[in-house]
């Protein structure tokens, strides 16, 4: 269970503690992340992190959530302004699958991350998965998309767009390679709702 802070700079060292988690997850996976590293890579004393956090376990929510709310927030940004469709879309998926690549899929430890997130945080995925679900088919709600061209409803359409994007790791070589192949699937999407 994540204990909570008191003052800001409190939630400066709890940041740090859940950043510098976030690299070593990815790096070492969630069994090899021991507490004596992460106290050091985040520059603070052990006792310091189990201040904030009472386990490992609750420590990988925090970076769960986290992460979650660092993709909703690019993926908000990239779904304002008068870039066309296709390119709001595309870096809106990009900033959630493609981040999930680099910080996941790309990892050598990407099974047992996935594992320990069914584990430890389904219930903070599904809730993310849902409000950024909704932020995209608002988006294409928005635009001058016609999901009903394709028989679908701008929820359904949504929803093509995200599975779609998931698949955007297959044959990815780098963050690069990921990012082009989901503006190619969503080039080719947009084009058959057009």
């Amino acid at each position: 269970m994540e204990k909570k802070a008191k003052t800001s700079r409190g939630e400066d060292k709890r940041i740090r503690i859940v950043e510098a988690a976030t690299q070593l997850f990815s790096r070492y996976g969630f069994k090899r992340t021991s507490l004596d590293l992460l106290a050091a890579e985040a520059g603070v004393a052990k006792p310091t992190v189990y201040a904030y956090f009472t386990d490992k376990e609750a420590i990988f929510v925090a970076v769960v959530e986290h992460v979650g709310a660092r993709l909703h927030a690019a993926a908000e940004e990239a779904s304002n302004g008068d870039a066309p469709i296709e390119e709001r879309l595309a870096a809106m998926l990009s900033a959630k699958h493609t981040t999930y690549y680099e910080l996941v899929e790309a990892s050598p430890h990407a099974q047992e991350l996935v594992d320990s997130q069914n584990r430890l945080a389904a219930g903070v995925v599904e809730k993310a998965d849902r409000a950024y679900l909704r932020l995209v088919a608002q988006v294409i709600e928005r635009s001058d998309l016609s999901p009903s061209r394709a028989g679908l409803t701008p929820n359904s359409a949504a929803h093509l767009f995200v599975r779609a994007s998931s698949g955007a790791a297959h044959d990815a070589t780098s963050g690069a390679s990921h990012r082009r192949h989901v503006a190619e699937i969503v080039r080719v999407l947009c084009l058959a709702m057009r």
